[in-house]
């Protein structure tokens, strides 16, 4: 059991469910053959029979606690405890559902003093008592947030972390459950990258972004913007609509400015509209 994930239960759940009578001996096949010990190989390619694809069902259930056959099971790792020996496997992780916050936090959550946020549940947060949300790029950026020269309109607003894998995937959630009325405002880095994810958000209306100066164009990273092309190729294919001048004067200074050095300059904010 030592060292498989979900990668190589899938591919044993792949093979038994296509009855497959060959893999590409590639390397998530190779660690499943040198651990069970099944399946005959042959250049490029790992062949199993009938009875090879019963055994190896067999043995894997054995050691997994759960039948190959029917997938890793669904629910959290506390679920899929009950059934399985490897509890890591389970398809939904701990920070699925979840978001971090701070700033104005709905009733009947408690207020929080500067310096403080909550790690939230979805179901615990009232989206319809969200008047403004905004979505920050970067975790140090969220935690210094009071210390940003922000507009003063965006007082009392729910303070959210973009966040990666689970905390991403609730960030986007959340979003998604708000009422039309709730406006959200997206503070990234001021790249490609940056303006790639608040395109991709949904419910998006504003972009917050630094008034630019000599001083802080001057700490813009050249060789950052250029290694985001590929968010460059989208953002030439996206609607921006209100960000479209944004993203010309982006293009023109060709520097990638992070939320960091914004602060470290005491660069003043102010609100981009998408339409």
């Amino acid at each position: 059991m030592a060292g498989l994930t979900r990668s190589h239960h899938n591919a044993v759940h792949r093979l038994l469910r296509e009855r497959l009578d060959r893999v590409e001996l590639n390397r998530t096949w190779q660690q499943l053959h040198a651990h069970f010990e099944l399946g005959r190989p042959a250049g490029r390619w790992l062949h199993f029979d009938a009875d090879a694809r019963r055994l190896l069902q067999r043995m894997a259930q054995d050691e997994w606690g759960f039948d190959p056959l029917e997938g890793v099971p669904d629910g959290s790792r506390r679920e899929v405890a009950a059934r399985a020996v490897d509890e890591k496997i389970a398809r939904r992780r701990p920070d699925d559902d979840f978001v971090l916050v701070k700033g104005t936090l709905p009733a009947p959550l408690p207020p929080l003093a500067p310096g403080l946020s909550l790690r939230v549940a979805l179901e615990r947060l009232d989206s319809a008592a969200i008047a403004k949300v905004v979505l920050i790029e970067n975790l140090d950026s969220f935690d210094d947030w009071e210390d940003y020269p922000a507009p003063p309109e965006l007082a009392g607003s729910l303070i959210v972390y973009r966040g990666h894998r689970g905390l991403a995937r609730g960030a986007r959630q959340l979003l998604e459950g708000l009422p039309p009325s709730t406006r959200v405002i997206v503070f990234p880095d001021y790249d490609p990258a940056g303006l790639a994810i608040a395109a991709a958000l949904p419910r998006a209306a504003a972009l917050l972004l630094p008034e630019l100066d000599e001083a802080l164009l001057a700490t813009g990273n050249r060789a950052h913007f250029t290694r985001q092309f590929r968010q460059a190729r989208q953002l030439e294919d996206a609607d921006l609509e209100g960000w479209q001048d944004e993203w010309q004067t982006m293009k023109r200074h060709a520097v990638s400015i992070k939320q960091q050095h914004m602060l470290a300059l005491g660069a003043v904010l102010r609100q981009v509209p998408r339409r």
